[in-house]
């Protein structure tokens, strides 16, 4: 006599609790291999209604704390990935100076700064006149005190939105159409002669409070390649 064919298993659209059941009893392993799923489950209890039992509301606290620590996690990779990109246009620059044999005269220096550092606009100021020009780079009789933010200094790079006429000085009637700025120090410790900003239309790239030791790091590197600093 011919066996009978096995037949498909039954579609899972109509899901009884029975099957469930049965589905967890043959698979005793499911939950562990599924442990993610616990973070996620809301079990209804049979206290009256607004009553929260003692373990309801421990698992919602840890609930809430997971997901905390999923978003500084996220957060966490997200900066990493940002330093990544930042060390890796420095390492760029760096590369680009040590291969040029005559850096501060190369008509495109500043034109090969903004590829580099993925910018939309550079711009570059000194008050101290340098022992040969900088190409691309104004020399002002004075350092722009009064339009320079009072909280940028050579340690301090600044980030932010910047001053309509300083803008203008920088960047000519380019100027309205970056929404957000660097301001880099150039110079030996202590002696500022100038410095380079950078401009981009992301109102929200160089924003107040960022971290700027990559800028400063990059303002000390750009003072050693166009002879501004001495070599540390």
């Amino acid at each position: 006599m011919n066996e009978k064919s096995a037949l498909p298993p039954e579609p899972l659209t109509d899901l009884s609790a029975q099957r469930v059941i049965d589905f967890l009893a043959d698979h005793p392993e499911f939950f562990q291999e599924q442990a993610a799923l616990f973070s996620q489950f809301k079990i209804p209890h049979a206290l009256p209604e607004g009553t929260v039992s003692l373990i309801e509301r421990q698992v919602e606290v840890l609930r809430r704390q997971n997901q905390r620590l999923e978003r500084r996690l996220n957060d966490f990779l997200e900066a990493g990935r940002n330093n990544d990109q930042l060390f890796d246009r420095l390492h760029k620059v760096a590369l680009h100076f040590l291969a040029l044999k005559d850096t501060i005269s190369d008509p495109a220096l500043l034109g090969h700064l903004r590829e580099l550092l993925a910018v939309d606009a550079v711009a570059g100021i000194l008050w101290i006149t340098p022992r040969r020009p900088l190409a691309g780079f104004r020399v002002l009789p004075e350092k722009p005190v009064q339009l320079l933010p009072g909280d940028w200094d050579e340690e301090h790079p600044y980030c932010g939105r910047l001053g309509e006429t300083l803008g203008a000085l920088l960047f000519g009637g380019n100027h309205s159409d970056l929404h957000s700025i660097a301001l880099i120090a150039l110079g030996p410790a202590g002696r500022e002669m100038g410095l380079l900003a950078l401009g981009l239309s992301d109102p929200d790239h160089f924003r107040p409070g960022l971290a700027t030791t990559y800028l400063h790091r990059l303002g000390q590197l750009l003072s050693t390649a166009l002879g501004l600093a001495p070599s540390p």
